[in-house]
């Protein structure tokens, strides 16, 4: 019968060192991998994040209407949709609700920008005061700023504020720009018109596009010159 033969100590030293050298390979290639799947997870968390924000943001002007809601103190407010310093976005929303056979509910909706989360806050109340219950719900983190730009298209021309002053309409268009802390921007155009004043705005922004091409130096709406614009059917959105 055979004797079991052990490793000697020059093969154990040769196996450690061949061992320590196919690891000094692998560990730095792996660590890499796991450092791009840990950041493109993060990517994908951000830009569900983001996706979801402009969802909800995109479903509370589709179902916005012309109604001036009171404010905390019960005062009726001056216009129909409401942009303030304490809150990005005020307004009231006629939203279907499936139980009630798809009848239109009245909910009173406001986005607020706080400690770099943008949040969505709705009201059980049509009217809220200040001591209403409030559903709050952060839809999106590490926010730096929000911008909104209220846009309005009155005999072929298209104007556009930060402040909203009528009382019995709505804009045409928001623009709203959401920078990131780090430095991103995405900007995304939602659409209240009718379909003929679609056609006119549109009309007006490739006039516009025409003309800035014609003298050289023109660039598409809401973007700077030498930015990407990335496609968006749903919501006419551009990428900064």
């Amino acid at each position: 019968m055979r004797r079991a033969r052990a490793f000697t100590l020059i093969e154990v030293v040769v196996a450690t060192a061949i061992f320590g050298v196919i690891m000094s390979i692998v560990f730095p290639t792996l660590m890499q991998f796991l450092d791009l799947r840990e950041r493109l997870e993060q990517k994908h968390r951000e830009l569900g994040s983001l996706q979801k924000a402009f969802l909800f943001i995109g479903n509370d002007i589709r179902f916005a209407a012309a109604r001036i809601g009171k404010d905390d103190y019960g005062e009726l407010q001056k216009t129909t949709l409401s942009v303030a310093d304490d809150y990005l976005l005020e307004l009231t929303g006629l939203y279907p609700v499936a139980n009630l056979g798809g009848l239109s509910v009245p909910r009173r909706v406001r986005w607020i920008l706080e400690d770099q989360e943008l949040k969505r806050q709705q009201f059980p109340v049509l009217d809220p005061g200040s001591d209403s219950r409030k559903f709050t719900q952060v839809l999106l983190r590490g926010v730096d700023n929000v911008q909104i730009e209220l846009r309005h298209i009155e005999d072929g021309r298209d104007t556009s504020d930060d402040r909203w002053e009528e009382q019995r309409s709505l804009p045409d268009m928001l623009e709203i720009t959401v920078q990131l802390q780090d430095g991103r921007e995405y900007l995304r155009k939602f659409s209240m018109l009718s379909g003929e004043a679609q056609q006119a705005l549109s009309a007006i922004d490739n006039a516009g596009a025409n003309a800035g091409g014609a003298s050289g130096g023109g660039s598409a709406p809401g973007l700077s010159p030498g930015e990407p614009r990335s496609p968006d059917p749903d919501n006419s959105g551009e990428n900064r």
